[in-house]
């Protein structure tokens, strides 16, 4: 590193340390000048525009007249200020004093960024080569841990706009110049920072009812999809536009979320909630693609280059040139990251629409088709999984703290440890039979399925349907947690009582369809050339389909939908076996007669009819019900509990 790269380094620095300085002053200073505010803007696009001046005329052997017109842009807020009255303010209620120190801020630390691409690569335009370097990367958490700082008091409010800068910081375009190897580390970081991003923001959603706690929640999660979509850009032909101009705007808002104090009000209603849910859960399904993606193309051109023809041959070089080859669909087992990148969602997808296409010549049929291949492939994709099963054990262990009664609180603990049991390691990593999510990498065959369905009846018989449909199934754990429970339906209908027979009836042909090719009596059907799996198809369909559908409107369907509806098979073949031994029991009938507030059938997700049950058998053990145990929760009388198999061992 020659002399004018030290140079430019060190401006850089100094240039940041004088922006802390600057930072450091004006927040500490609760009431000051407008001038003074509209003054060290001027001095921060000073400090800006003489960075990336000094490196448009060293390394790109620029005009020095770029100088003087810079420094005239850079005196605009000191003009605005003579123009302006004079005037004492709050400055982080004040609207023109804030926006402006932001805008201010964003285009000082985008210019260092820039001056660091001009100097090290990569020399693109601005808005791409500001952000996609490592120097942008250290600003973005040095900021993070600045003001995480100053702070006070240091909050969950707090710490979710640190893990948010702090996501920024690792984005793989922050390591372009660098190894693929760094993009795909710096990738896995951001999204660890993104994942307990996201978890914050649910507990803010739920703790807080203020307008500035909703919009903070809200809006993060609406910027993490939007960076998440430029991850998936990014992963799918290395374009870097998008995420350039998601982190932009991210990078903006954060400014404005950390220098401006929006007037603060209560808020209630359902709309908050739905628009975070909704913006959350594309973030995830967006990150899941781009880091499957990423992952799947990155470790296979390492391990595998010939094979992966340069990332499939939609990843570029980085001298620009795109570079053709066989599109990898699946990992091979000599890759050593296999387990956690098997597969590639996009062009599975891709085969997917076309095989579809060329069988059907329908071009709706093609993209529903591969919509399907689309969210099955991302949601099945192990790190998805990995993902979304850390964060909905917090949010489940968040309802394990809000739980009095103590075999609950025991059952929740069992949820928790399950998790990486039933939703990762045995569906992905074996031949056996979880429902919708095995077969993905190792196919499911004859005697682990039937060893599979034996366990599950079993335990079903001796645990009642909560055994998989609240314990097993990913599905459950998503619905089984705080945020959730302001989901539940008001009503229920009789309609769902004859419906749910009906996907029943299509899982037990779908099963025997698919036991009658493994004996080889039957041949599998096909869309084009692809051989497709009934029991996969069945299983995936609606797990990974129709159940993300349902989960999107759970405002509309209310939580635990597929057993409550039935549109799940296997949750009414799981429902049959509660009549075995499970009940939901009364302590005294008598209670429940006199009962007037209902509080168990008000929680129940389900809507059954609990004190119908109980005053006509003493007990209620519907098909429907998955044994959640918030009806024993709720009773006001402690009257209500879950009797097992382990009731018979406490009666003795």
């Amino acid at each position: 590193m020659d002399i004018l790269h030290t140079a430019i380094l060190l401006y850089i620095a100094g240039d940041m340390i004088g922006n802390f300085v600057i930072l450091f002053y004006v927040l500490r200073k609760g009431v000051v000048n407008r001038k003074v505010v509209f003054f060290l803007s001027s001095l921060l696009l000073y400090m800006a525009v003489e960075a990336s001046d000094i490196a448009y005329v060293l390394f790109l052997h620029g005009s020095l007249m770029v100088e003087p017109i810079s420094l005239m842009v850079a005196s605009i807020p000191i003009l605005l200020s003579v123009v302006g009255k004079d005037k004492v303010v709050a400055w982080r209620e004040d609207r023109a004093s804030s926006i402006t120190l932001a805008l201010t801020v964003l285009v000082d630390e985008l210019s260092m960024g820039y001056a660091y691409s001009l100097a090290f690569g990569p020399r693109d335009s601005f808005l791409i080569a500001s952000v996609s370097n490592p120097a942008f990367g250290a600003m973005m958490l040095a900021d993070a841990v600045f003001f995480l700082l100053l702070s006070k008091p240091r909050n969950i409010i707090e710490f979710s706009m640190f893990t948010f800068a702090s996501s920024m910081a690792f984005m793989p375009n922050v390591f372009y110049t660098l190894r693929m190897e760094a993009q795909l580390i710096g990738s896995i970081i951001s999204s660890v920072f993104m994942i307990v991003n996201i978890v914050m923001l649910y507990l803010i959603q739920i703790r807080k009812a203020s307008f500035n706690a909703q919009l903070l929640a809200i809006s993060l999660s609406g910027f993490d999809f939007l960076m998440m979509l430029g991850l998936s850009a990014f992963s799918v032909n290395n374009d870097l536009t998008l995420i350039s101009i998601a982190m932009v705007v991210s990078m903006f808002w954060y400014f404005i979320l950390t220098l401006y104090k929006f007037s603060d009000r209560r808020v209630t209603g359902l709309k908050y909630p739905i628009a975070f849910m909704t913006l959350a859960n594309l973030a995830e399904l967006a990150m899941g693609f781009g880091e499957s993606v990423l992952g799947f193309n990155v470790t296979n051109a390492i391990f595998h280059p010939s094979m992966s023809m340069s990332m499939q041959g939609h990843m570029m070089s980085m001298h620009g040139q795109m570079m053709q080859g066989h599109m990898m669909m699946r990992s091979p087992f000599s890759n050593p990251f296999w387990w956690i990148f098997p597969m590639n969602p996009y062009s599975m997808t891709v085969m997917a629409f076309n095989n579809a296409l060329a069988s059907s010549h329908n071009l709706l049929f093609a993209y529903f088709w591969g919509s399907y291949m689309l969210i099955m492939t991302t949601t099945m994709a192990p790190f998805y999984v990995v993902m979304m099963g850390a964060e909905m054990s917090y949010l489940v262990y968040e309802r394990y703290k809000s739980l009095k009664n103590r075999s609950l609180k025991s059952w929740t603990l069992g949820i928790i440890a399950g998790i990486p049991l039933f939703v990762w390691l045995i569906p992905y990593y074996t031949s056996f039979y979880v429902f919708g999510m095995s077969g993905m990498i190792f196919p499911v065959t004859l005697v682990p399925f039937a060893i599979s369905l034996a366990v599950v009846i079993l335990f079903t018989s001796l645990f009642g349907k909560r055994a998989y449909c609240n314990l097993a199934c990913m599905s459950a754990h998503m619905w089984t947690n705080v945020f959730y429970d302001q989901f539940k339906p008001k009503k229920d209908h009789k309609f769902w009582n004859y419906f749910r027979w009906a996907p029943f009836s299509l899982m037990i042909l779908a099963m025997a369809y698919w036991v009658l090719i493994e004996v080889g009596i039957a041949k599998p059907p096909k869309i084009g050339m692809l051989s497709v799996n009934p029991l996969d198809l069945f299983g995936m369909f609606t797990l990974n389909y129709v159940w993300w559908f349902m989960f999107f409107l759970t405002p509309v369907f209310g939580a635990y939908s597929c057993s409550r509806q039935g549109w799940c098979g296997f949750g009414t073949f799981t429902g049959i076996f509660n009549k075995v031994l499970f009940k939901v029991k009364a302590k005294d009938v008598n209670a429940c007669k006199e009962c007037q507030s209902l509080s168990c059938e008000k929680a129940c997700p389900q809507k059954i009819e609990i004190r119908e049950d109980v005053l006509s058998k003493g007990y209620t053990n519907r098909i429907s019900c998955v044994g959640c145990g918030d009806c024993v929760e709720a009773c006001p009388y402690n009257n209500l509990y879950i009797f097992d198999v382990t009731s018979l061992f406490k009666t003795r």
